[in-house]
């Protein structure tokens, strides 16, 4: 209890200079704004005025500010400890954004040549950029779109060249943390990527820029009331 007391008695001590030390800077601030143009003047060129804000030449203000910082940081000393620079700088960091890793195939284009795997019923044409190729690298983000035009972000976390030649990249839907990954790869002519989301996963396939992003049939969409699940092994008698 009397630790208790005897904290609440210095905060109080700091908190009442704090706002003498504020008074006295006012006040010092004020009779200077207030002096005629050529009295702020005639300041301006004393270096040892003692009315001067500039705490470097004034020491009655510099100690003042002294004072008050060190009131503050006693009052509340998370809001006065300072930002790491690096951390600042990780702040005020933007992430660079690419352009969408493909695009909704033009109501005029034809339709691709490729089938589509037996089974899926949700589905839509698209188009990648085969001349331009956006190859997104860690750190940047990106867009896929989905049948129906649903677009998501992607934060992607790593890609390069693999050893034969193709250029694989892979991420994280935005928002989602790492449970929802997204892989993509671009061959000589072909591309093919997959995407993880709360809503089930989707396949992009396309040749020479032209292909389909399609969702994946669930194993229930697969089969048919009353179908068997295995597979029956004649035997020999």
């Amino acid at each position: 209890m009397a630790l208790s007391s005897s904290v609440n008695i210095k905060r109080f001590y700091l908190a009442v200079s704090a706002i003498l030390i504020a008074a006295l800077v006012y006040q010092i601030t004020r009779e200077e704004t207030l002096l005629k143009p050529d009295q702020r003047l005639q300041l301006a060129l004393d270096e040892q005025s003692p009315l001067t804000t500039d705490p470097a030449v004034n020491p009655v203000l510099a100690k003042a500010n002294s004072e008050l910082a060190r009131a503050q940081q006693a009052l509340n000393p998370a809001a006065a400890k300072p930002v790491p620079p690096v951390e600042l700088a990780k702040a005020n960091e933007t992430t660079a954004v690419v352009p969408d890793a493909w695009r909704a195939a033009d109501a005029t284009a034809a339709t691709p040549a490729m089938p589509l795997p037996g089974g899926v019923s949700v589905y839509e044409p698209v188009s990648v950029d085969m001349e331009n190729p956006a190859y997104p690298e860690a750190g940047q983000q990106t867009s896929v779109i989905l049948p129906g035009g649903e677009r998501l972000q992607v934060n992607v976390e790593s890609g390069g060249t693999n050893p034969n030649g193709d250029y694989s990249w892979r991420g994280h839907l935005d928002g989602h943390g790492d449970e929802y990954p997204v892989v993509m790869t671009y061959g000589g002519n072909s591309v093919f990527a997959t995407v993880t989301t709360p809503k089930g996963s989707y396949t992009l396939e396309s040749v020479n820029g032209s292909g389909w992003i399609y969702k994946n049939p669930s194993e229930f969409e697969l089969s048919h009331p009353g179908a068997n699940d295995f597979l029956e092994i004649p035997h020999d008698h």
